[in-house]
């Protein structure tokens, strides 16, 4: 999911095949309940909550 996001972020607009990309996927950030697991759990401090919002505003789900 991070891998989409970061790639839809560095261009102008999001192509269609990122976007089928993501749609594809299992889950997508809108399943995110913001616990904050995923922060306690990641040992490299990337603010994931925040890139779930950011995804979600992105691809709309």
């Amino acid at each position: 999911m991070n891998k989409y996001l970061d790639l839809a972020l560095i261009q102008e607009a999001v192509p269609e095949t990122l976007k089928d990309h993501y749609a594809l996927l299992n889950h997508h950030a809108s399943e995110c309940i913001a616990c904050g697991q995923c922060i306690v759990n990641c040992p490299f401090g990337v603010p994931i909550i925040e890139k779930m919002k950011q995804a979600v505003t992105v691809f709309g789900k």
